[in-house]
């Protein structure tokens, strides 16, 4: 059973729900409330599911062993830039490492985005996801959800707590490019380390190095500079 649903307000409409046991169904739906929005601004929905992007080490310099517990309201208010970007709403859909997103969360977040990029207020959406199975599920994505709106998957080689995290940029760059025109009708597509990746061809090819995601024969889609796609 789902817990009770807790609302927050960060500047513009953000909407997230409490923490749900992940013994339960790692699920939630959104619940509208009367927050200040920016009307000249594109929406965004982020759907967060865990991984390095939300996680924290015991020091700034520990890159592994750390442990997944950010929300979705913990990861845009370290990039508060992102509401200069869009409006974003949020949901937490699960908080685990990567290796443990399942049938369940997998089949269910296609339904969700889906549900979402149908309405027409709905500029693209934005999944954090933990690195190691990031292509899975961008390929995963891309098999399943109808639309021409931009699916972005993100994630991070370093937890939030390290020296030069990766985490807020790669964010901020994911919003970035899901409310781009640029973004329409390409797909799912993986944003880390300033490149922007299909997720048809994109892989992980190191565990370890922030410049791990590429296709090494179809090339990539686009990179980022100076935060434009």
């Amino acid at each position: 059973m789902l817990s009770s649903l807790s609302v927050f307000s960060l500047f513009t409409a953000l909407v997230i729900a409490s923490p749900i046991s992940l013994n339960a169904l790692p699920l939630i739906a959104r619940q509208d409330i009367e927050t200040p929005i920016n009307a000249s601004l594109p929406n965004v929905t982020i759907f967060a599911t865990g991984g390095t992007i939300a996680s924290q080490g015991s020091s700034n310099t520990q890159t592994v062993g750390y442990q997944v517990g950010l929300g979705v309201q913990q990861l845009v208010d370290a990039v508060p830039e992102i509401l200069n970007i869009s409006n974003i709403i949020g949901y937490q859909v699960s908080n685990v490492d990567s290796g443990s997103v399942n049938e369940t969360i997998l089949l269910k977040l296609s339904q969700m985005i889906n549900e979402e990029l149908a309405k027409d207020e709905i500029a693209g959406v934005v999944v954090t996801h933990g690195t190691d199975t990031l292509e899975e599920t961008a390929f995963f994505l891309q098999s399943t959800v109808n639309s021409s709106k931009p699916v972005i998957c993100v994630g991070a080689m370093r937890p939030a707590t390290a020296l030069s995290a990766d985490g807020p940029l790669n964010l901020l760059q994911a919003v970035t490019l899901a409310a781009s025109p640029a973004g329409v009708d390409r797909g799912t597509m993986i944003v880390l380390n300033d490149r922007i990746g299909s997720a048809f061809y994109t892989t992980k090819n190191n565990a370890n190095t922030l410049d791990t995601f590429f296709s090494t024969e179809a090339g990539q889609l686009g990179v980022f500079i100076n935060q434009v796609p």
